[in-house]
This record gives C-alpha cells, structure tokens and sequence, in this order.
C-alpha cells in the first residue's frame, strides 16, 4: 500500500480499528493513484471527475469522498464542494435501497418462516445450525458477533477481545459479546436468559465436538474445534440459514415485522441486541419505510 505523508500523518491522529485503517488507506490509494496532486493540493472539482470515473456505484462513490473530506478536513483544506456532492449521493443511496427493499419484501421469508427453520433444525439435531439461527433472530447479531466459544462457566469467559456462550448450573445462559462492529461504540453486551431448547442443543453440540476437555468449544470451527477464519464467517453462517439469507437481512425482517405490530418497546430491544440506533433500524432495515 503506498504511505505518503500526508496520509501517514492524518491516520496516525485517527483512534480507528485497524479493519477501518486498511479501508481508508485502500480508498485513499485510489484517489492517489488517479491525482496528479495529494488529496489536499488537488481541487475538489480534479477530485470529483476522478471518482465519477473510478465508479458509478453509490456506495462506493460516497466512501471515496468521504476520505477525501476526511483528510482534507485534518489539514483545513475546503470541503464545501465535496461534502454538496456527497450529500446528492446519500439521496441516490437511499433510493436504491429503497428499490433493492422493495424486491426483498415480496422475497424475503416471514418471522414465522425464520421460526419453523430454527424448530426444523432442533427437531433434525442440526444443534450447531439451530444455535446460530437462533442467536441471529432473538439477539439481532451481526455475523461477528457469533464467532464465540462456549463454556462451562463465567469464569472461563476470561478474554476481553472475544465473544462467549457461558452455560451455567441451573439451565442459565449468559452470552456475552466483546467483540462485534459496534463495540467502540456500546461497549461490551452481556445478556443472561433461560431456554430449555437452547441449553439442550448447546450441551449436545458440545458432546458432538467431545466435550469441553480441550477446553471451550467454538460455535463457528471445523470439525477438529478449530475456530474459522473471520473471513470465512459470512459463507459459513449462509450456507446455515432459510434460502442462504444473509444475516442482515433477517434483521430486516425482525425490523419489520416489530414496526407492522406497532411495539416501540420491541425496536428499542432489538437496538439494544444489535447494537445500533433506533434510526440506523429504521433507515437501513425497515423494508416498507419510505426512506425519500
């Protein structure tokens, strides 16, 4: 990756995960590479017709300017153009997503339909498959967040960096994530529940891979206990979903179907799971929301 200096000195200053630093720099690297100046000494018009060449893809667009503006920014250089431009292109975000979710609610399973994939899978003994199914419709996670390992204890649950399921004496549960895209954020979740299906499966899952001899048992591994690559995480948990459905959207179907039952109390939950705002719920998950 190329580092000048004027890159180097802005990102040292930013309290960033390093996920968000190989972001940013692969963004920057781009608009390097197409000016014949640095970010700050170009023009902004040099750097918008640069990015409308790059790509005609909203997203992508937006994240481009978005860096620009950053760096800019930290150096007191203008941003007024950019930032007018950026804006136009939220409104062309919005509206495709509004025209991608509109095709996902005549496509996208029911809550009932989620449901009776997650009885399915406990009543074949897919223990594992039921476990993640469950714990995206009832806690709202990300993929991240269920690269855990279970235990026998709280005590066990000893690494501040990672993600556990503690089954306790007595059939209580604790779930405890530290190690999800919000953390920075919330801070670390702890959530302790009962659920009589949800301990059998796990206690049986736990057998499957030999039990907690070798220590804690990981819910995303292969079938040696080895726990998989975070790059791998998203294939892994489709192949295990209803039609393949991408955790996303099965929280746009909870999003939904909470907000067609009128609960604010049910969305302010769902918030508090997913770690997010009740306004990112309703922009980016709700599919009937008019978003322009």
């Amino acid at each position: 990756m190329m580092m000048d200096d004027e890159w180097l000195d802005y990102i040292e200053a930013q309290k960033v995960s390093p996920k968000t630093v190989k972001a940013y720099t692969i963004n920057y690297n781009k608009l390097i590479d197409g000016l014949d100046k640095s970010v700050t000494k170009s023009t902004q018009r040099d750097i918008l017709e640069l990015i409308d060449e790059l790509t005609d893809v909203p997203n992508t667009a937006s994240a481009l300017m978005n860096v620009a503006i950053q760096v800019r920014r930290f150096y007191d250089a203008s941003v007024d153009k950019l930032v007018n431009a950026r804006e136009r292109m939220k409104i062309k975000i919005d509206e495709r997503r509004d025209i991608i979710n509109k095709g996902k609610l005549e496509h996208l399973p029911s809550f009932q339909d989620l449901k009776r994939h997650i009885n399915n899978l406990y009543s074949e003994q897919k223990y594992r498959d039921f476990l993640i199914n469950w714990l995206l419709l009832n806690y709202n996670t990300r993929n991240q967040d269920l690269q855990l390992s279970i235990v026998s204890s709280k005590k066990e649950a000893n690494d501040l960096t990672k993600n556990y399921l503690v089954l306790r004496p007595g059939g209580t549960m604790m779930y405890i994530r530290r190690n999800y895209k919000t953390f920075s954020t919330y801070g670390p979740k702890s959530f302790t529940f009962k659920n009589a299906k949800v301990m059998r499966a796990a206690k049986a899952f736990v057998e499957e891979k030999g039990g907690f001899g070798d220590g804690p048992v990981h819910l995303l591994s292969t079938g040696a206990n080895k726990q998989i690559d975070d790059s791998s995480i998203q294939k892994f948990i489709r192949k295990r979903t209803l039609n393949g459905i991408s955790e996303g959207d099965i929280n746009k179907v909870v999003v939904s179907m909470v907000d067609n039952i009128g609960d604010f109390k049910a969305l302010q939950k769902v918030s508090a799971n997913r770690g997010t705002s009740i306004e990112n719920l309703i922009t980016q998950y709700h599919l009937k929301f008019p978003l322009v």
